[in-house]
């Protein structure tokens, strides 16, 4: 490939200028000749700029092909480490979250432990009501009687047992009934998460005493009650009216004073399934919930 050479176009502009000056001097036919000679080496000199002018050209381009070739380069190295970054940014972002995530889940689990651990030390299996005898008897009145199947009971005993189904008869209360392996296996995953049929039941025992405990403050005279059964007493019959007559309910205050349950975070998850296994109803009335037995 030609190469420019300013030389050679220094030396052409001197023979052109060389051959002006003897266009100037010359007068005769001579003369003529050497301006026809002049043309040719002008021609000449314009066909070298015309080649020298064409070399440039080539270079200028291939110059700038090869710098946009090394900043096109330069450009997919800086958009890849961006990408590199961007991906190190995400996986930093869903691992702190990982984190936080798993830090939660432990506490929950923790707090959980420790509810339910709670929850069975202070609530019994079998609900039993909490009948108060005025009258009851002394230790060293006390008689022991023995039942037909060899049983031995005091009189004191007997009289509550007595009493008990006596009130149940008449009040006909309808308490909860516990659920078994197989109901709480068809309860949703999402609905029961990690509790168990133990669970469940200790909190419907906890409704249960509850029942029994309300109703049979409600069952007697008004002016027999204590001042603070009173309160409640005024407190219920405006309840019943939002429920209506004749149905049998309990709230979360109550659950709590009677039942011995505290209704936290745990017992609360458990009231959908217990509406989910048709043990509960709920009724929102005036600002408050009520649970009402099936």
């Amino acid at each position: 490939m030609s190469i420019f050479n300013l030389e050679k176009m220094v030396g052409t502009i001197d023979k052109l200028s060389t051959s002006l000056d003897v266009m100037l001097c010359c007068k005769d036919s001579e003369g003529g000749q050497e301006i026809l000679e002049t043309c040719e080496q002008l021609d000449s000199l314009i066909m070298s700029f015309d080649d020298q002018i064409s070399i440039l050209k080539d270079a200028l381009i291939k110059e700038k092909n090869a710098r946009q070739s090394s900043f096109q380069r330069q450009l997919d190295e800086l958009k890849t480490i961006e990408e590199r970054c961007n991906h190190m940014i995400v996986f930093t972002q869903l691992n702190t979250e990982l984190e936080t995530q798993q830090y939660n889940q432990n506490h929950e689990i923790k707090e959980y432990r420790g509810n339910n651990s709670t929850n069975m030390a202070n609530i019994s299996m079998s609900p039993v009501p909490k009948w108060k005898d005025g009258h009851s008897l002394s230790e060293n009145t006390i008689h022991h009687t023995t039942m037909s199947n060899g049983t031995i009971m005091s009189n004191s005993m007997m009289g509550q047992s007595l009493k008990s189904q006596a009130a149940k008869q008449v009040l006909d209360i309808p308490l909860l009934k516990s659920i078994n392996n197989d109901e709480m296996d068809s309860v949703p995953k999402y609905m029961k998460g990690r509790l168990t049929s133990l669970n469940v039941n200790v909190v419907i025992d906890g409704i249960n005493i509850a029942l029994e405990n309300k109703y049979e403050i409600l069952q007697k005279p008004r002016n027999l009650l204590k001042k603070k059964d009173q309160d409640i007493y005024n407190t219920w019959k405006i309840q019943q009216n939002d429920v209506g007559q004749g149905q049998y309910f309990v709230t979360a205050d109550d659950i709590s004073r009677f039942g011995e349950t505290k209704v936290d975070k745990t017992t609360l998850n458990i009231i959908p399934i217990l509406r989910h296994l048709k043990r509960l109803k709920e009724s929102r009335t005036g600002g408050f919930v009520y649970y009402l037995p099936y």
